[in-house]
């Protein structure tokens, strides 16, 4: 019988790029933070794996193909599913849609084949899927997440009130934005990242939003005019915003007015 799971959005609320590692790869140290933003998936057992995303095509590289690719040799046996895909969190747009969807089929999988896999296994087989999956596998709704970004700190937060979400029409993808980091970006010191995100967990926990910040906004503003038109018109409503992820979406939370905001944009509106 088919099962249906819901995939959440992210947002990071504060995001810093602490430097390299040996092999190449980004360090960062980011807080993350659950939205009421879904993929709805539904998924059943197959007899090969297909994966249908909704206005999307999908390839042997679609996050869902790669996640039963290594959870099939994690656990020694061909793990098999159709996957539907109803595509609500925007590509490209830091919301780390991908990557949940990833993480909701590993989790059907685990139940579907009564594969008795733990939380640490899933996590173990989705940090080679990508950086954001394993965020997505805790219960918790935040986390501190360090190095690549798999390395996770569970965090208590909760943030009620308002919030706002744009889309502004653009796709960001990770890899362009660390690539025009290096080129023009500046790192912060781990330790300075460190000290910024506990600050920024206490500062949010008392309702003070104003310590958000992203490092990728160096560079992906001032050549993206959507992304920075977005952010321009949150802050000039009132509402305490930043980018988030590699971009594009942008967001604002405290607000209490809805500004004006360009069709063009996709916009979300909720309250905790």
């Amino acid at each position: 019988m088919p099962l249906r799971v819901l995939a959440p959005a992210k947002v990071n609320l504060g995001l810093w790029i602490t430097g390299t590692d040996d092999e190449g790869y980004h360090r960062i140290t980011t807080l993350f933070y659950r939205i009421p933003l879904y993929d709805e998936i539904i998924v059943d057992r197959w007899h090969e794996s297909t994966v249908r995303c909704e206005g999307i095509r999908s390839t042997s590289d679609n996050t869902v193909y790669k996640a039963l690719r290594f959870l099939s040799e994690y656990v020694g046996q061909s793990i098999c599913l159709k996957v539907i895909i109803k595509k609500r969190i925007p590509v490209g747009a830091g919301l780390g849609g991908g990557s949940s969807d990833a993480a909701a089929v590993l989790y059907a999988a685990n139940r579907i084949f009564n594969l008795g896999l733990s939380l640490e296994d899933l996590i173990s087989v989705g940090a080679k899927v990508g950086a954001d999956v394993p965020f997505f596998l805790l219960p918790e709704r935040a986390a501190i997440g360090r190095g690549r970004g798999y390395d996770l700190e569970p965090v208590d937060l909760y943030i009620p009130g308002e919030w706002i979400l744009i889309f502004p029409g653009v796709s960001v993808s990770t890899r362009k934005a660390y690539d025009l980091f290096d080129a023009e970006g500046r790192f912060t010191r781990p330790e300075d990242a460190e000290k910024k995100v506990r600050e920024l967990v206490g500062a949010i926990k008392e309702g003070d939003f104003s310590l958000m910040e992203n490092d990728f906004e160096q560079v992906i503003l001032p050549r993206f005019r959507a992304i920075r038109r977005a952010k321009e018109i949150l802050i000039n409503g009132g509402w305490n915003a930043v980018m988030s992820g590699s971009g594009s979406t942008v967001f604002g939370i405290g607000g209490t007015n809805l500004p004006l905001i360009n069709k063009k944009f996709k916009v979300w509106y909720w309250r905790e």
